[in-house]
């Protein structure tokens, strides 16, 4: 039966013209799946991890009290939640160093106006929500609860990948000053902001703040026979205490360190001039004739800016937009952002593309320049999928050359190669179906393209069983389309076996969070691989049989 179909179609030029159409369509329809966002593509989804950990980031000049109130609300918010084990809060520190945290600069973090907290909670087989829907269900209540005295709330998952320092990160170089950067990178933020699936955005630059600093006067020190280091430590050890000594006991597995500071009124009732004027004037010196001298003559209190904490990359000072997708891969909403960038900034800036994705700005007033870099995971991504491409292209184009040395002509080369690349079909198709099937997104991943490459080998297989066969029943007598007819109906069911071999084995990966991408890939590709070996390969290799016939 299946012999006379492809037979009736090998000589009816109509029924030809059908399946290339038929096939073209399907081609251009799974493309278009791309550019409509009905099949998304990311490096890789979201992991389903038994942690994940909460960054808490308040303005400069806050105070401890501040962010631990702003931490205890995110507590009391997450105990709530059924699927939650334990909380741990690190209040002015990072959370126990791991990986991700190195890159991300936990191990930097030292102001009491920031605070990590790493939340537990119970293992997979105990829960029936994956851990980025649970993120992504209580994100929006928590920072819309919890983000008190301006603070900056982010949800930090554990990657799958590679970690960066977040999923989008906007670098900005250039400008005359960090203010004039700063300034231009809360435009950047703010039409990140705008972006439906783009999440706690936050500017790794500090806020102007000031200061009240004390400065000390040299001729009254001098003058009052008092020493310099005197001074300095009396003021260290009022203030902030200090190591002046250490005691060894026999129980005890380490040192014991005596630590000395003059009282516990450290703190002042309202920070203002006047109450470290009072705070100072309280601490009294003994100079060499025995006179008793208040640490306010000696001092000159001013109020001054704070310098800000400047970030380099490259020898360039540099200020980091970052941004988390919910739930969507980084590239969409990125193109979305960056066309709003040229059409928002376009009035006030002069705005080139650069490399890739890339932007320069130059205002139209002043003359300064500014340079947005794109860097974190949405760079990994372009580089992965490069990289995959790549690797891809190189793939066929040696398969093309070891047909065209195996058979001796590129046409029958080429046709063979063709029949491979519309597996992608297949591939694509099938991240559709698992869609529309399953809770969460399924992307085209990185494990995807390496599936897609696998497959170029399986289904090359395919075509040179058949073409090998029909040469080989060319040479007992038969006519080509003949011997194309019976090659394909006979190759049939062992192609067959073959494609149910991969697809059952490969049904183990379908599922998994991280590998589904490649056993969908490898399921999908196969079996439409084996749809093309039976309808499109029979077509696309006659011309070519027909002229080696005559050479027989």
């Amino acid at each position: 039966m299946l012999n006379n179909l492809i037979l009736n179609i090998l000589k009816s030029r109509l029924k030809k013209y059908l399946v290339y159409l038929l096939t073209l369509l399907l081609f251009l329809g799974s493309i278009y799946m791309l550019p409509t966002e009905l099949v998304k593509a990311k490096m890789l989804p979201g992991k389903d991890s038994d942690t994940f950990s909460i960054y808490v980031d308040l303005p400069t000049n806050s105070n401890k009290l501040k962010t631990q109130e702003v931490t205890k609300c995110i507590s009391n918010l997450l105990l709530g939640e059924e699927a939650v084990d334990t909380i741990s809060v690190f209040l002015g520190e990072g959370q126990p160093l791991d990986f991700a945290g190195m890159v991300k600069g936990s191990a930097m973090k030292s102001s009491v106006s920031q605070a990590e907290m790493m939340i537990n909670i119970k293992k997979a087989t105990n829960r029936t929500e994956r851990s980025y829907n649970m993120i992504h269900r209580i994100r929006p209540a928590i920072q819309d609860k919890c983000s008190l005295y301006d603070s900056t709330i982010k949800f930090i998952e554990l990657p799958p990948g590679p970690p960066t320092l977040a999923d989008i990160v906007a670098e900005i170089t250039g400008g005359d000053s960090f203010e004039g950067r700063r300034e231009f990178a809360k435009k950047i933020a703010g039409i990140l902001k705008d972006q439906k699936t783009l999440v706690d955005i936050d500017i790794d630059a500090d806020e102007t703040t000031h200061k009240y600093a004390i400065l000390l006067d040299k001729n009254k020190i001098l003058q009052s026979g008092i020493s310099f280091e005197q001074i300095k430590k009396m003021l260290y050890i009022a203030f902030e205490g200090s190591d002046i000594g250490v005691i060894n006991e026999g129980g005890a597995e380490n040192q014991i360190k005596i630590f000395l500071r003059l009282d516990d009124k450290r703190l002042l009732d309202s920070g203002d001039e006047k109450d470290i004027k009072k705070k100072l004037s309280s601490i009294k010196l003994i100079n060499p004739l025995g006179m008793m001298i208040p640490m306010s003559k000696f001092v000159e209190i001013k109020y001054i800016k704070q310098a800000p904490t400047i970030n380099s990359k490259n020898l360039k000072n540099i200020i980091n937009v970052l941004a988390t997708t919910d739930n969507d891969s980084q590239i969409y909403p990125l193109l979305d952002a960056r066309d709003d960038m040229l059409e928002q900034l376009s009035s006030d800036y002069i705005v080139t593309k650069t490399d890739m994705l890339n932007l320069s700005f130059q205002d139209r007033q002043t003359g300064e320049k500014f340079d947005m870099v794109w860097d974190g995971e949405l760079k990994v991504s372009i580089d992965v999928f490069t990289d995959l491409g790549t690797a891809f292209g190189v793939a066929l184009i040696l398969m093309f050359l070891l047909m065209v040395v195996y058979y001796k002509t590129f046409a029958l080369a080429g046709a063979i190669v063709l029949a491979s690349f519309l597996s992608l079909i297949g591939v694509i198709v099938g991240h559709w179906v698992m869609d529309i099937f399953t809770a969460d997104i399924f992307y085209i991943t990185s494990t995807s393209l390496i599936g897609f490459i696998g497959l170029i080998g399986i289904n090359s297989r395919n075509s040179l069983l058949i073409v090998d066969f029909a040469v080989q029943l060319m040479q007992e007598g038969y006519k080509p389309d003949e011997a194309i007819a019976r090659a394909t109906a006979t190759r049939a069911k062992p192609i067959l076996l073959t494609v149910l071999a991969i697809v059952f084995a490969s049904s183990l990966l379908a599922s998994d969070a991280v590998f589904g991408g490649l056993g969908v890939a490898l399921i999908g590709g196969t079996i439409f691989a084996y749809i093309v070996s039976l309808f499109f390969v029979p077509l696309s290799v006659q011309n070519s049989l027909k002229k080696l016939a005559k050479q027989l």
